[in-house]
């Protein structure tokens, strides 16, 4: 019994515990945000909510794991905490799950772009913007991972060298994904205008009164 709680306690990780009552403090600012006095509709509104940031956070979860799955086999010896802390149960699971999936990436820009962002699905405009969030990440870990390989193959002579390098090109992955996690939790967008309006004009307009996102509605005459 007492190995069975240790076991339950020891796979629930912080960062689990820290989103749950994230949650829970996100309803209270949409409650007083809103100033929604009717339960149902409260009810109704919260739970939208939840499930566009919850959708918007797993847009980059293929993405992360296929950060993982190319670095973290290379760090795993010689830095097993730093394993430890990005490698939670569920990871673990899905990671055993996509190595089975060959093409991967390429599997994923082909449904994200190809059916989601084509069709404008879903209608929630915060959703794509993930979605094509994600796609440019993981575009970009191909040619990322292309130079590693040709770097390491260069200057890492030995196993020890592989492995650091390979540890500050996830750290430098894990300060892209923090950053867009925050912001997927949180319902914000890019703060960086550019990278902004690359990822909007992707998505185009939803509807002929769509005003863009650098501009105002013009005050009705």
């Amino acid at each position: 019994m007492l190995s069975q709680l240790k076991e339950f306690f020891f796979d629930v990780y912080w960062i689990e515990i820290i989103l749950f009552f994230s949650f829970l403090g996100l309803g209270f600012l949409v409650e007083q945000k809103f100033n929604i006095k009717e339960p149902r509709k409260w009810f109704i509104k919260f739970n939208g909510i939840i499930l566009q940031r919850i959708l918007s956070l797993f847009c980059y979860y293929i993405p992360y794991l296929d950060i993982i799955n190319t670095h973290l086999p290379l760090i795993e010896e010689t830095h097993p905490y730093i394993v430890r802390l990005f490698l939670p149960t569920f990871i673990i699971g899905s990671l055993q799950f996509i190595q089975q999936i060959p093409f991967l990436p390429f599997i994923y820009l082909m449904l994200g772009y190809g059916i989601f962002i084509r069709n404008k699905l879903p209608k929630d405009r915060f959703i794509r913007y993930n979605i094509m969030y994600g796609i440019i990440i993981i575009s970009f870990q191909g040619i990322i991972h292309e130079l590693f390989l040709n770097i390491t193959k260069v200057f890492c002579l030995n196993s020890k060298d592989r492995s650091e390098a390979a540890l500050l090109t996830f750290l430098g992955w894990i300060l892209i994904f923090i950053p867009c996690f925050i912001r997927a939790i949180l319902g914000k967008y890019e703060s960086n205008p550019f990278l902004r309006e690359a990822i909007e004009v992707h998505l185009g307009r939803d509807g002929p009164d769509f005003v863009w996102w650098d501009r105002q509605k013009k005050p009705e005459k």
